[in-house]
C-alpha cells in the first residue's frame, strides 16, 4: 500500500572534513571534498530494502513528502541478479514520472548504488563510470564477472556470502581518482542548473511522436511534451542542434501544432534513440558499456591533468584502459617498446584493460609522459595512467589504474 512518508533526512559531509554516515555512506571510506551526493535515509523504524528502497535524493524528487508504494514481494525481478525482490514505486515530485526500483537492495548496497538509477551514492556518477575510473574490480575478494545466465544465481549467492562474512564492500577503502572527483563535480554542477533531473522527467508520449495524440489538444496528456515539459534528453547528446530547434518550436507554437508538423528528421532521431531492449540497456549501464558511460569516461580522461608521477619509486607499471578485441598483447608491445625495455604485458579483456611493466622507472616515466592523451593502437584511442601500488590493489602486476599516485 502507499504510505505518505515524511521526507527522509539526508546525510552531509561535515565542515571539519568528516561526515555523518547515512544510507549510502561508506563507513571508514573517503569523503571527497567538494562532492556531496545526497542520499535518502529511511524514515524512523523502517528497514532499508524491506520497508524503504535504497535510493538517492534525486530519484525521490523535490517533494517534502513521498507516497511510497510497496509492491508485492516477487512482483519484479532484479535486472542484474534476475532474482525476485521487494520492489517499490513512487512519483518523483509534481510533474515527474512514476519511478520504481530495478535492482534488488543487496545488489545496490553491494555496489553502493541507487536501486532506481544505478548512480553511485557517494560521487553521483553512473556505477559503470565509477568502477572504470576506480578500477574497483581488481580488489581482493571481488568475484570474476559473470557472463552467462546459468551462473548468475550462483554468482550473487557468493556475493551475499561475502557480504555476510564481511568480505564485501571493498570500494569503501579506495582512494577516489582525480578523474572521478573532477567528473563528479562537473555532473553535480550540470544537474544543479536543471530544475528537474533528466531521469525524473515525465516519459515521452509515443502517440505525440507518432502524430496521433488526442489528449494533447485538451491538455490532459501527462507525458512529454504534451504536458508542457520541453526537454529531450533522448537526443541531447547525439542531435543537439535538432533538439534546440525542436524546443524553440515547442515554446513558440505549442505541442499540438508541432505534433502535426514535426520534421521527419527529428522524428526519426528520437525514434532511433528509443530502440533497443530495455533490460540490455540496464545491464550495459551497470557494466559501464553503454554510450553515456563511455562518453563520461572519455570526458574524464581527456580533462584529466598531466599524470602525477607516483612517489613510490618501485612502481614501474602503467595501466591501459579501453582495451577492445581484437587488440592483443603484441599490439601493445609494439607501441610501448619504443620507450624502454618491457618486463611484462598483462592483458585483462574481462576488465577491458592491460598492465605494461617496464624494467626501469625512467622508461615507465618516459612512456607515461609521451603517451598520456596520445595513445592510439590500431585506430583505437586508449586511456593511460600509472598503476596503483600493490598495497592498494591487493593483487599482483601493479594493481588497478586511475589512482594517479
Amino acid at each position: 500500500r502507499g504510505r505518505p512518508a515524511r521526507r527522509p533526512t539526508m546525510s552531509s559531509f561535515g565542515g571539519d572534513g568528516g561526515y555523518q554516515p547515512g544510507v549510502g555512506d561508506r563507513p571508514g571510506g573517503w569523503a571527497p571534498g567538494g562532492v556531496n551526493a545526497k542520499r535518502a535515509d529511511a524514515p524512523n523504524g523502517m528497514s532499508v530494502g524491506d520497508d524503504f528502497p535504497f535510493v538517492c535524493e534525486v530519484c525521490l524528487g523535490p517533494n517534502p513528502y513521498v507516497r511510497m508504494v510497496k509492491l508485492p514481494y516477487g512482483d519484479k525481478l532484479c535486472k542484474i541478479s534476475t532474482r525476485p525482490f521487494q520492489a517499490f514505486r513512487w512519483r518523483a515530485g509534481p510533474g515527474g514520472r512514476w519511478k520504481e526500483t530495478i535492482v534488488e537492495s543487496s545488489v545496490a548496497m553491494d555496489k553502493n548504488i541507487c536501486q532506481a538509477c544505478l548512480v553511485d551514492m557517494t560521487y553521483g556518477v553512473p556505477v559503470g563510470v565509477r568502477d572504470s575510473l576506480l578500477e574497483a574490480d581488481t580488489q581482493i575478494g571481488q568475484l570474476a564477472a559473470v557472463h552467462s545466465d546459468a551462473n548468475t544465481a550462483f554468482y550473487w549467492q557468493q556475493k551475499d556470502a561475502l557480504a555476510v562474512g564481511g568480505g564485501g564492500g571493498q570500494l569503501q577503502n579506495l582512494e577516489p581518482s582525480r578523474q572521478l572527483l573532477t567528473l563528479a563535480r562537473s555532473i553535480q554542477t550540470q544537474e544543479n542548473k536543471s530544475k528537474t533531473a533528466w531521469r525524473n522527467l515525465p516519459r515521452l508520449c509515443s502517440f505525440w511522436l507518432a502524430g496521433t495524440c488526442s489528449r494533447v489538444v485538451t491538455g490532459k496528456c501527462p507525458f512529454r511534451p504534451c504536458c508542457g515539459t520541453f526537454q529531450f534528453p533522448e537526443i541531447a547528446g547525439s542531435h543537439k542542434e535538432l533538439m534546440q530547434k525542436l524546443v524553440a518550436r515547442l515554446a513558440a507554437e505549442g505541442a499540438t501544432a508541432v505534433m502535426r508538423s514535426l520534421e521527419p528528421e527529428t522524428r526519426e532521431a528520437i525514434q532511433e534513440s528509443l530502440k533497443g531492449n530495455r533490460d540490455d540497456a540496464i545491464r550495459k549501464r551497470f557494466e559501464g558499456t553503454d554510450d553515456l558511460s563511455k562518453k563520461y569516461i572519455r570526458r574524464a580522461r581527456e580533462n584529466a591533468p598531466d599524470l602525477e608521477v607516483p612517489k613510490d619509486t618501485s612502481i614501474m607499471s602503467l595501466w591501459v584502459g579501453g582495451i577492445e578485441p581484437p587488440l592483443g598483447e603484441q599490439d601493445l608491445r609494439d607501441v610501448f617498446y619504443s620507450h624502454g625495455e618491457i618486463r611484462s604485458v598483462r592483458l585483462m579483456m574481462d576488465k577491458r584493460c592491460a598492465f605494461v611493466e617496464y624494467t626501469t622507472r625512467d622508461a615507465a616515466e618516459n612512456a607515461a609522459k609521451k603517451l598520456h592523451r596520445n595513445l592510439n593502437v590500431k585506430g583505437l584511442k586508449l586511456d593511460l595512467d600509472w598503476a596503483k601500488p600493490k598495497s592498494m590493489s591487493g593483487g599482483g602486476g601493479g594493481g588497478g589504474g586511475g589512482g594517479g599516485g
